[in-house]
C-alpha cells in the first residue's frame, strides 16, 4: 500500500473515526484506526465492535493518490503525528511496517494484521429507509436523548425508541422519572421499530456535519447505519421491548399555564443554585406555586432558601392555583429541548405528571413529561 495525501484530509478522517476507538478495548487490534487504499478512495475505520465509524476519501488525482491498493491497521499514534504533520503526507506500507514521510520528516510505525480486523454490517446504500434533514436530524435528538437513563438496571431505558410508519416518526425516550417525546411527519418505505442507544446517537451529532441529508439503514442483523455524505455510522440495537409509555401522557388536565420558555428557565437556572447540595448537581428540588404570579422556591439545609416570581401570560382551566415539586434538572433539560418563546404547563394534581409543551403548533408535535417528587 502506497498513497500521497493532504494532512488536512487525512487528519479530518483520523479525527471522525477516533471518535469511537478506546484505548481500553478488550481486542487490540480495536485499538487501532483500520486503513484500506483502493484505487477509488481510501477509507478509515475505528470501532469499539458496538459502534463503528467508516469515513472515505475519495482519490482526486491531485491531492489524494494511490500508487498501490492495499490496507493495515495504524496504532492509534497515527493521528498525533499526522497533526503534527505537515501539509502533505506520503504513506508507504512495506510488511507490517509503514513510513510516514511529511517534509524533512519520516516516521515508521509497526502496524498490525488486517486480517484480524473484524468485518462490519454490509448496507446497500443505493436503498435508505429514511432520507432526513442533516439540522433536522440534530433536532430530533437534541429533543429526545438526553431523557435516556445513565445506568444500565433497566438497558432499554438507556435507548430512544426509534418508531417509523409510512407517514409518521416516533422518538421516545424515558429514564422512568421523565419521558421525551417528538413526532414528525416523513415518508418511510417502511415500517420501522428499533431501541437505539442514547449514547450512539449523540455521538453521531459530534461526527456529523449540519448540512446535507442523512441516510438511515436499518438492518437484520440488529444494528443501524447512519450516512452522512462520506461517513457511516453503524451501532448496534439495544434488545428487549421497550415499555409501553403512552398510558403515562394525560390526556386531559386541570389547569394550563402558559409562561415564557426563557423567563421561566432563568428562574429555574437560578433556584438551581439554592435546590443543589453541594455533593449533587443533579438532585435539586423546587417547588411552583400558581396563583396569580408563578412561584419558584426551594429549600436546602446546607445551603438556604430562595424565592422567585415569575409573570405568566396565562392561566386557564377548572383549578386557578396549583402546587407542585419536581427535580429543577429535569425541567431545565426540559426547557432548553423547546425551542419556543412561550410553553404551556399542564398540571393534573400535585402526585401526577405535568407536561411541558410548546404553545404554539407546528408541523413537529412534542412534549416533556415529568413526575412529581414527592415533598414533606
Amino acid at each position: 500500500m502506497k498513497f500521497n495525501i493532504t494532512q488536512s484530509a487525512f487528519v479530518e478522517g483520523l479525527m471522525k473515526v477516533n471518535k469511537v476507538i478506546s484505548s481500553r478495548s478488550s481486542l487490540p487490534i480495536l485499538q487501532g484506526v483500520y486503513v484500506k487504499a483502493t484505487e477509488d478512495e481510501i477509507v478509515l475505520t475505528g470501532s469499539d465492535a458496538n459502534e463503528t465509524i467508516i469515513h472515505s476519501i475519495p482519490v482526486t488525482g491531485e491531492d489524494v493518490v494511490v500508487e498501490e491498493t492495499g490496507d493495515t491497521v495504524f496504532p492509534k499514534q497515527v493521528i498525533d503525528i499526522v497533526k503534527k504533520s505537515r501539509k502533505h503526507l506520503s504513506i508507504d506500507l512495506d510488511g507490517t511496517v509503514t513510513k510516514i514521510k511529511s517534509g524533512k520528516s519520516e516516521i515508521e510505525l509497526n502496524c498490525l494484521d488486517p486480517e484480524e480486523y473484524p468485518s462490519f454490517v454490509k448496507v446497500d446504500e443505493k436503498e435508505p429507509d429514511l432520507v432526513l434533514d442533516a439540522a433536522q436530524f440534530k433536532t430530533l435528538v437534541s429533543k429526545t436523548s438526553f431523557a435516556a437513563a445513565k445506568t444500565d438496571v433497566r438497558p432499554v431505558l438507556q435507548g430512544v425508541y426509534y418508531n417509523v410508519t409510512e407517514d409518521c416518526m416516533n422518538l421516545t425516550c424515558t429514564d422512568s422519572h421523565r419521558l421525551a417525546v417528538v413526532k414528525q411527519k416523513v415518508e418511510s418505505k417502511q415500517a420501522i421499530q428499533m431501541i437505539i442507544p442514547a449514547s450512539s446517537l449523540d455521538n453521531a451529532l459530534k461526527i456529523f456535519g449540519m448540512n446535507g441529508e442523512i441516510e438511515i439503514f436499518s438492518h437484520s442483523d440488529n444494528a443501524l447505519v447512519l450516512k452522512d455524505g462520506p461517513t457511516l455510522y453503524q451501532t448496534r440495537l439495544l434488545d428487549g421491548n421497550y415499555p409501553e409509555t403512552s398510558r403515562l401522557i394525560p390526556d386531559s388536565f386541570t389547569s394550563v399555564m402558559k409562561i415564557n420558555r426563557k423567563e421561566f428557565l432563568e428562574g429555574l437556572e437560578l433556584i438551581k443554585e439554592v435546590a443543589n447540595s453541594n455533593t449533587s448537581n443533579e438532585n435539586g428540588v423546587a417547588k411552583i406555586h400558581v396563583n396569580g404570579v408563578a412561584s419558584l422556591s426551594s429549600t436546602k439545609a446546607e445551603t438556604g432558601k430562595g424565592k422567585i416570581d415569575i409573570p405568566y401570560d396565562s392561566l386557564e382551566g377548572e383549578q386557578e392555583a396549583f402546587t407542585i415539586s419536581f427535580s429543577v434538572k429535569y425541567a431545565i433539560d426540559s426547557l432548553k429541548a423547546l425551542d419556543c418563546e412561550t410553553v404551556d404547563f399542564s398540571f393534573v394534581a400535585d402526585m401526577r405528571p405535568f407536561l411541558l409543551k410548546p404553545s404554539d403548533m407546528t408541523d413537529m408535535e412534542e412534549c416533556q413529561l415529568i413526575l412529581p417528587v414527592r415533598t414533606v
